[in-house]
C-alpha cells in the first residue's frame, strides 16, 4: 500500500490517532521535564501552521 492509498483510506482516523499518539508523547517528555503540557488548541494552531507550508498531492487537485 502507497502512502497515498494509505490517506485516502483512513484520512480523517489516521491523522487523528497519529495527532493524539504525538500529544501523548510529547506531553509525557513536557512532563518530565517540568514543562506544562501542550493544549489540544495549541496543537491545532501548529498543525494549521504546518499545513500553509505544505503542497497538495496531485490527487487532491482531482475531481471526483
Amino acid at each position: 500500500m502507497t502512502k497515498e492509498e494509505l490517506y485516502r483510506m483512513f484520512g480523517p482516523l489516521l491523522v487523528e490517532a497519529v495527532v493524539l499518539v504525538i500529544k501523548d508523547e510529547i506531553n509525557l517528555l513536557r512532563t518530565q521535564h517540568s514543562l506544562p503540557e501542550r493544549t489540544g488548541e495549541q496543537l491545532v494552531t501548529a498543525i494549521g501552521a504546518k499545513l500553509e507550508t505544505l503542497s497538495k498531492y496531485d490527487w487532491m487537485n482531482e475531481e471526483l
